[in-house]
């Protein structure tokens, strides 16, 4: 990629979109040095207080880091470190029930259909555990242990899909999901089990086109039992 020599006005924007750019092409790889402020000056032809203020900035965004004495390098980042941002957001105000039914009925769905074709025999066994625990403590009336056993059954799932980013988006807001599968319970009791089971036999099946489905559908039943505006409060 041809670096271009850049104009004053927003040089350090400038110069910071060309790096990035340098680095998302992997011209820059994780564990190259960079240049050192003086060779990068001249080469973009900026002031080193500019190179600074954009190495700075690189820093901060967890793209490059500095060894004391060595200079900066490029670090190795997986992009799903970046969801990490959407915590914060979650606990702004009270999360709408609507919104979290939402996020599962797409993040859910989608990681039956990829995971249906990939189950192993240990995480479909895992799965079948969980589904035999689901089944005990409905038979005790344990509403608490069976939101936290139907949260595991869901979150296995989506692990099985092998996806980074779904795994870091659903475990980021596991807090989040945790307290809306509470208030599921508490409203619809065991009635999920059946589709628990479903679903199961068809991750046996390797069946991604009915796990999908009905994961969309089970998760769809909750609306029911919910106002549009109604809130989750974060414990």
């Amino acid at each position: 990629m041809e670096i271009t020599p850049v104009k004053k006005v927003n040089a350090v924007d400038q110069v910071f979109d060309q790096i990035c750019r340098l680095l998302i092409n992997n011209t820059w790889k994780a564990g190259d040095k960079l240049p050192s402020e003086s060779e990068l000056a001249d080469t973009f032809m900026v002031s080193r207080i500019t190179i600074r203020q954009v190495l700075q900035k690189l820093k901060a965004l967890g793209m490059i880091e500095t060894h004391n004495g060595s200079g900066s390098y490029v670090r190795q980042v997986s992009p799903a470190d970046s969801l990490q941002d959407l915590m914060p957001l979650m606990y702004i105000g009270q999360t709408s029930q609507l919104h979290i039914f939402q996020f599962r009925e797409v993040i859910e769905a989608e990681s039956a259909r990829i995971a249906a074709p990939l189950a192993a025999e240990k995480e479909l066994l895992i799965l079948s555990g969980i589904t035999d625990d689901m089944r005990m403590d409905a038979g005790r009336d344990s509403i608490h242990d069976f939101a936290e056993d139907d949260l595991k059954f869901h979150s296995r799932i989506v692990e099985m899909t092998e996806n980074p980013l779904l795994i870091k988006a659903y475990t980021i807001l596991l807090p989040v999901l945790e307290e809306s599968m509470k208030s599921v319970v508490e409203k619809m009791r065991f009635a999920g089990l059946e589709y628990h089971v479903r679903i199961l036999q068809a991750m046996k099946d390797h069946n991604a086109t009915l796990a999908e489905s009905l994961m969309r559908e089970h998760i769809h039943k909750n609306y029911n039992y919910f106002p549009r505006d109604s809130k989750i409060h974060l414990q």
